[in-house]
């Protein structure tokens, strides 16, 4: 189980650049704040403060389905990363999500900018002692090289 649990996480790593072929994508730096559970499951226990901004990529795989990817910095974590796949778009979607550490799986939803999710955890060390993690943010979508340029030719 342990070799499992450790190996997972450097495998989706592994398989993120073969995720993000695609049609269309949007670069972006999100913004979170949330709440943790450490050592607990249960949502009463949830009043550890936690916040992140990460930088990351959702991509459109086809008319219904989106792949996504994002690292940076957090607090008190220090470094996290975030993998999803679901469906939608790559403006509004649902997808279940991984994050290779501190380890934990959950739902995120996306309505325009702001974002949601609710992740599960083991409660060891690998998820840094967290049972459950919710958290909400902003995402300030990036514009392309093709979008920067569109846009100097209207001046």
């Amino acid at each position: 189980m342990k070799k499992f649990i450790i190996s997972t996480p450097l495998i989706i790593i592994m398989m993120i650049p073969l995720l993000m072929f695609g049609q269309s994508k949007q670069q972006f730096i999100e913004a979170n704040i949330g709440l943790a559970a450490i050592g607990s499951y249960d949502v009463s226990d949830m009043y550890y403060p936690g916040c992140s901004v990460l930088y990351g990529q959702t991509k459109q795989m086809s008319e219904t389905s989106v792949v996504e990817w994002e690292i940076g910095l957090a607090a008190p974590s220090i470094i996290t990363g975030k993998v999803g796949v679901g469906f939608g778009t790559v403006k509004n979607n649902f997808m279940i999500a991984i994050r290779p550490w501190p380890l934990t799986f959950g739902p995120q939803l996306r309505i325009g900018g702001l974002i949601a999710s609710f992740e599960f955890g083991t409660e060891g060390e690998i998820s840094a002692g967290a049972g459950l993690i919710g958290t909400v943010g902003y995402r300030f979508n990036l514009k392309s090289k093709k979008e920067k340029e569109a846009y100097k030719k209207t001046l």
